[in-house]
């Protein structure tokens, strides 16, 4: 990172040039991954969901025992005006996405933590033509043999920085097809959540949701849940496997960076007809009515040779 970066990243109570923000060596989360994170992404600008996010980030915090002794309010005031900061940066018809990371703090000799936390939030790009022709073509999901990591060892639902759980299922994945993301069980087979995204499909009429006692409590699965419920489609929670799955119609990850993603296959086979289907096609037309864009068209302008 050079001085050309013009970011601004807040830490510990002040705005500075990202290329002079700095974290110690010593802090826990660096070392052990003592942390928790939150990611909320922008549409046309504004900050999608921000109070929901930092909701969920308290949760975290509170879970984890890590104290920053910062308000709700302060903390969307701070991801708010570090938004607003770093619009000029990206420019004017970009979007983004804004990152909160708060640790326990600095390593002492003792291996204790110092009284104040570190608090760092900050903005990065998105990545939306990594995901684009998913759109069109459908995410392929493969199921790797390492499992969730399960609520008894460490609640999914608070958003801990250390994923090595899902970057290990991912790799499995990965090795098996280059271009397939995860779909983790859980230590009886069940499906939880892909890594980074929750897992919904569609079986007759409803909306089949995985339990949520084992996943993250992702915004956008519920953006996905309350426009799908104002199409009038029911809504399923409880325990599926993928054997529900290969009989499905439909099929979606959700997460905040690109809202929802139909599948188009899991473990190589395909999904209702291996394309994205008409449900999905509208949910994500409800969704983009619902945040001010049409969600897949900006993400398909950022392919190359789109114009």
């Amino acid at each position: 990172m050079d001085k050309s970066d013009q970011r601004i990243v807040y830490v510990n109570g002040e705005y500075v040039n990202a290329y002079e923000a700095t974290v110690s060596v010593f802090d826990r989360g660096f070392r052990w991954g003592d942390a928790v994170y939150e990611v909320e992404r922008t549409f046309a600008g504004k900050v999608y969901e921000t109070e929901a996010h930092v909701i969920r980030l308290l949760n975290s915090l509170r879970y984890t025992g890590i104290e920053p002794n910062i308000s709700k309010q302060d903390f969307v005031n701070i991801v708010e005006k570090v938004s607003d900061l770093n619009a000029q940066a990206f420019g004017d018809d970009s979007d983004y996405e804004v990152v909160q990371v708060v640790s326990r703090g600095e390593v002492l000799p003792d291996r204790t933590a110092v009284s104040f936390p570190t608090v760092v939030c900050y903005c990065e790009p998105l990545a939306l033509s990594s995901w684009a022709h998913q759109y069109i073509e459908g995410v392929r999901l493969v199921v790797p043999s390492t499992r969730r990591t399960p609520p008894q060892s460490l609640s999914p639902k608070a958003k801990i920085s250390n994923k090595m759980n899902h970057f290990v299922a991912q790799r499995e994945a990965s090795n098996i097809d280059p271009q397939a993301m995860a779909l983790l069980l859980d230590d009886a087979g069940n499906i939880t959540e892909a890594p980074g995204g929750n897992f919904l499909f569609l079986s007759g009429d409803v909306l089949c949701v995985p339990n949520t006692n084992k996943v993250l409590g992702g915004i956008s699965m519920l953006s996905v849940i309350e426009v799908a419920q104002g199409l009038g489609i029911k809504v399923q929670e409880k325990e599926y496997t993928p054997f529900d799955v290969y009989h499905a119609q439909e099929a979606f990850v959700t997460s905040t960076p690109y809202m929802m993603l139909p599948v188009a296959s899991l473990n190589g086979m395909p999904i209702g007809n291996g394309k994205p289907g008409p449900v999905g096609k509208q949910i994500l037309a409800a969704l983009s009515e619902k945040v001010g864009l049409d969600i897949v068209d900006q993400a398909l302008k950022s392919l190359p040779n789109s114009q």
